[in-house]
């Protein structure tokens, strides 16, 4: 019997949701989907099952058939875009138009946060709780009061090292604002926020019932 003779014979015993407990039971553990990627080359119903299955993405270049993944992985809950050398505002806006539940959003490595593209990503995916925005270029204090306004449900925010800051004068308020929002958050990182002050970790600790680590090494 050849081998995708016998595939054809397991698929026809099995429904897609016992393959689908196959399936997470063989990637457990590995967070880079690497096993379902052999596995959906073995049929269009093992591929049309690992799509569904895979909860990572990361993506790097901007072309016209990026945004085809987004219908292709229905239940991604992770999107890593700090590689990303494209127009991340445009593709933000792009990505909210599908019914996505992100829980993890990284948009590390970027000039400035893309604010219109946040604006429109906040409206339509509601369920982000961790936000990493490390090492952007040029961060402004109107972008922490975006980043609370967009995404009250944050438990983790890295806005760590960034290479200079706008408006620096204002952060301290920003501070504050983002503690008295983010009634969720468990984690900060603020590493290389120098105007970091007694009152601001004061403001963190006592608005922030939930917090348990803010890490701010200069």
């Amino acid at each position: 019997m050849t081998t995708t003779t016998t595939v054809a014979a397991a698929e026809s015993y099995l429904s897609d949701e016992c393959w689908k407990h196959v399936f997470k039971f063989l990637d457990d553990g590995h967070h880079n989907n690497s096993n379902l990627m052999s596995l959906s080359l073995a049929s269009k119903e093992f591929l049309s099952i690992t799509n569904r299955l895979r909860s990572t993405l990361s993506i790097f270049d901007g072309n016209p058939t990026t945004i085809s993944l987004f219908h292709r992985f229905s239940n991604l809950t992770s999107l890593d875009l700090k590689f990303y050398h494209g127009d991340v505002d445009v593709l933000l806006h792009q990505i909210s138009c599908f019914p996505l539940k992100l829980t993890s959003l990284n948009l590390s490595n970027q000039l400035t946060i893309p604010a219109s593209g946040l604006r429109a990503f906040s409206r339509n995916i509601t369920t982000l709780t961790s936000l990493t925005c490390s090492g952007i270029y040029s961060l402004c204090s109107s972008d922490l009061f975006l980043i609370a306004n967009c995404f009250p449900l944050l438990e983790e925010v890295d806005l760590s090292k960034p290479a200079q800051f706008k408006d620096h004068t204002n952060f301290l308020n920003a501070i504050k604002f983002l503690s008295l929002t983010l009634f969720e958050l468990r984690k900060i990182n603020l590493t290389g926020h120098d105007y970091i002050n007694d009152q601001s970790l004061l403001h963190l600790f006592k608005n922030c019932k939930l917090l348990e680590e803010a890490i701010m090494f200069n």
